[in-house]
């Protein structure tokens, strides 16, 4: 599961903006569809062909947490569960674009959509700072010696410690260097299969935009929700 992970999370070749755009497309085209069976398909085929099949490494990772899902679907509703649960992996796919791009071509698309610099820097921190707790979690889950519950307790207690510490470092190296909130990025044109994956994108949103606002279709063909 760890090594899964951190496989998805390495940088890709991607442009910055392409991605974040694409990232919030894909997204509200999940939600807007009402976690539609084929827009849910054809976001996760879109992330998967441009993150050459990293996106797949980031569903498969989180597997336990789709259990617990469908589990709770017997209590309540096995079909809403399943929507759910798909829903949730496609959105897990999605996400993995931002790893897709370099961490600082992320931070100039923030810049270049005039998010404050205090923001960005965090946000560029934020992002920086997950691979490496992945990373450690899983040098920890090599050392633990244990079993059953007991291994996920020894685990959780021992990630909870090295992340507070790893923080600490973090904060103290920062006042030492007179941190100034000043975030390092870079802005680049974006190539051809950049502005495929950005048009690609586009064109799912604008196929799950409730057609009744727009006064084209009746309103009853869309989830309860849009009615």
């Amino acid at each position: 599961m760890i090594g899964r992970l951190q496989a998805a999370l390495r940088e890709g070749d991607l442009e910055g903006r392409s991605s974040l755009i694409s990232v919030f497309l894909l997204s509200l085209s999940v939600y807007i569809s009402g976690f539609s069976l084929v827009i849910c398909s054809l976001a996760l085929m879109i992330t998967v062909y441009f993150t050459k099949g990293r996106s797949l490494k980031t569903v498969t990772a989180f597997a336990p947490f789709y259990v617990l899902i469908m589990i709770s679907g017997f209590f309540f509703d096995i079909g809403y569960a399943v929507k759910v649960t798909i829903a949730f992996a496609t959105l897990l796919s999605v996400g993995t674009l931002i790893y897709s791009s370099k961490i600082e071509e992320i931070a100039g698309a923030l810049i270049f959509f005039r998010f404050p610099k205090k923001l960005v820097s965090t946000i560029q921190l934020a992002v920086s700072i997950f691979p490496l707790l992945v990373n450690d979690l899983k040098e920890i889950s090599e050392v633990i010696d244990a079993r059953g519950l007991e291994y996920y307790k020894k685990i959780l207690k021992a990630f909870v410690s090295t992340s507070i510490l790893r923080a600490l470092s973090i904060s103290e190296a920062l006042f030492s260097k007179n941190f100034n909130y000043n975030p390092i990025y870079e802005i680049r044109s974006p190539k051809r299969k950049d502005i495929t994956l950005l048009l690609l994108s586009l064109l799912l949103f604008l196929s799950t935009v409730p057609l009744n606002l727009l006064d084209l279709h009746s309103s009853d063909i869309y989830p309860p929700f849009f009615q």
